[in-house]
């Protein structure tokens, strides 16, 4: 029995959740909620909401993400405000705040902002993907060729 797309969301589920973005995401198109305007357009927070009360869809992803320097995946403001905003929804769910953590260790480590990587991955899950980063964060020659040749963020 699969999961619906909502409590995937809400457990992190990897299988359904890995590509799940606002274009792979099948659903009718009525009383569509807000995007959340406290924190700003967060697209975890729209998720959550659009996925409760309705029945969805998760498709082949229909989108290829990339990450480069103008990304908002990348400023500083918008990571911290989407990693609280998630942190509130999934409050309780401790398999989904320590891949949470994990996702934060991974953008501080891209960042290069290695000490708060090591924080976060250290409150990240126990994961061999997470150790090594953890361990090539000490080591800068290991860290570029790992950035060069892996897809650590994004």
């Amino acid at each position: 029995m699969s999961l619906s797309v909502h409590k995937a969301l809400l457990e992190w589920n990897k299988k359904v959740t890995s590509h799940l973005y606002l274009g792979s995401i099948l659903l009718i198109n009525k009383d569509v909620p807000k995007f959340e305007t406290h924190f700003g357009m967060l697209d975890y927070d729209w998720l959550l909401r659009v996925t409760e009360s309705r029945k969805c869809k998760s498709i082949n992803p229909c989108v290829i993400r990339y990450v480069q320097g103008g990304n908002l995946s990348l400023n500083p403001d918008y990571r911290r405000k989407d990693f609280y905003m998630i942190m509130m929804q999934i409050d309780g769910c401790l398999s989904g705040m320590k891949k949470l953590c994990g996702t934060r260790a991974r953008y501080h480590y891209y960042m290069g902002e290695l000490k708060l990587a090591r924080y976060w991955f250290l409150h990240s899950n126990l994961h061999w993907k997470n150790v090594l980063y953890y361990v090539t964060s000490f080591v800068p020659v290991v860290r570029k060729y790992v950035l060069k040749k892996y897809r650590v963020f994004g």
